[in-house]
């Protein structure tokens, strides 16, 4: 990974941090346990985000795993790993953290998509395409559009004052 997608991807997990806590997440850093097999270092979850939720009664509360990536081409990305079949990074996670969701920041979206999207491999099985569905599109984290839209206004802006990318 060269340096500009190295800082792309820092970028990535701070504006997804914020969107988390802004919708009232709990943000918690994954310990560095013992790496499982096939799996990297960089591979591990990024946090776990802890949301109390009032439904028809007590609350309830619910954990999610979040590994955040950056990928310039998501759509390319996943039709890779697709490929790669049971090799896949996602085959290999969802051995070891069934429930995990994958957030991905990209600068260049497709034409409708946001710059942040997201793979939810508790929905997905094996032998089933690889796509990934806008963040606010996720029915169980209740993250709203207008919160993830703001952060794509501030990465719009970061990336062209550090770039020149429009």
């Amino acid at each position: 990974m060269d340096l500009l997608s190295r800082i792309k991807s820092h970028i990535a997990l701070a504006m997804v941090e914020s969107i988390f806590r802004r919708a009232g997440f709990a943000l918690t850093p994954v310990s560095q346990r013992e790496v499982p097999p096939h799996l990297g270092r960089d591979d591990l979850p990024d946090f776990s985000a802890l949301r109390l939720q009032a439904e028809s009664g007590p609350s309830e509360e619910r954990t999610w795993l979040v590994e955040v990536r950056y990928r310039p081409d998501l759509a390319h990305y996943l039709a890779i790993e697709t490929q790669r079949g049971p090799k896949s990074v996602f085959v290999q996670a969802k051995r070891y953290w069934p429930g995990l969701i994958f957030v991905f920041f990209t600068d260049y979206p497709a034409p409708g998509r946001s710059y942040f999207q997201l793979l939810d491999l508790e929905s997905w099985s094996f032998g089933r395409p690889l796509a990934a569905v806008n963040l606010f599109d996720h029915t169980g984290l209740h993250i709203y559009r207008q919160n993830v839209e703001e952060h794509e206004v501030l990465a719009r802006r970061m990336l062209t004052l550090f770039w020149g990318v429009p």
